[in-house]
C-alpha cells in the first residue's frame, strides 16, 4: 500500500516539476526512455548481462515511442504517449510472468505502476486541453 501511494506522489511530483519547465511536455516523451532502462539496469546489478539484453528487447516500443514523439511533432501524440506510460504500468505488474529479474526490488513493480498510470492519466486529461492533442504543439 505504502508504494503505491509513494508511486501516485512522484507520479504528481513529476506532473509539476515538468509544468515548472518551459515547454514542458517533451519530457514525458523522454521519461519514456527510462523505463525499460531501469529494469536492464536492475539486471546489470544483478550481473544479468543477458537479461539486460532482453529486458531493452522488451522496451523497445517505449523507446521507441520516447524517441518519435520527443522529435517529431504529431497529431494526438499526447493520447499515444499517456497509453505508453499506462501500457508500462500494467508492463509492471506483469513483468515478474514474464523475467526473473533477480534485481528488481520487491516494492519497485508496485511503485513504478502508479508513477506511469498517473503521469499516462494525466497525459490523457491534458489531450483533450491542447490544440490537437500534439505534445510539441504547445
Amino acid at each position: 500500500m505504502i508504494e503505491a501511494l509513494i508511486g501516485a506522489a512522484v507520479g504528481v511530483l513529476t506532473i509539476v516539476t515538468a509544468r515548472l519547465i518551459r515547454g514542458q511536455h517533451w519530457v514525458y516523451s523522454l521519461g519514456l526512455l527510462t523505463l525499460p532502462s531501469l529494469y536492464a539496469f536492475f539486471a546489470l546489478q544483478a550481473g544479468e548481462q543477458a537479461l539486460s539484453a532482453k529486458e531493452m528487447v522488451y522496451g523497445i516500443p517505449f523507446v521507441a515511442g520516447g524517441l518519435l514523439f520527443t522529435f517529431v511533432s504529431l497529431r494526438h501524440s499526447a493520447v499515444a504517449v499517456g497509453a505508453l506510460w499506462i501500457l508500462h504500468g500494467v508492463y509492471d505488474l506483469t513483468h515478474s510472468r514474464l523475467f526473473t529479474n533477480p534485481g528488481v526490488p520487491g516494492w519497485y513493480p508496485v511503485w513504478c505502476f502508479w508513477v506511469d498510470v498517473v503521469i499516462g492519466a494525466y497525459l490523457i486529461w491534458l489531450s483533450r486541453r491542447i490544440p490537437d492533442a500534439n505534445l510539441r504543439r504547445t
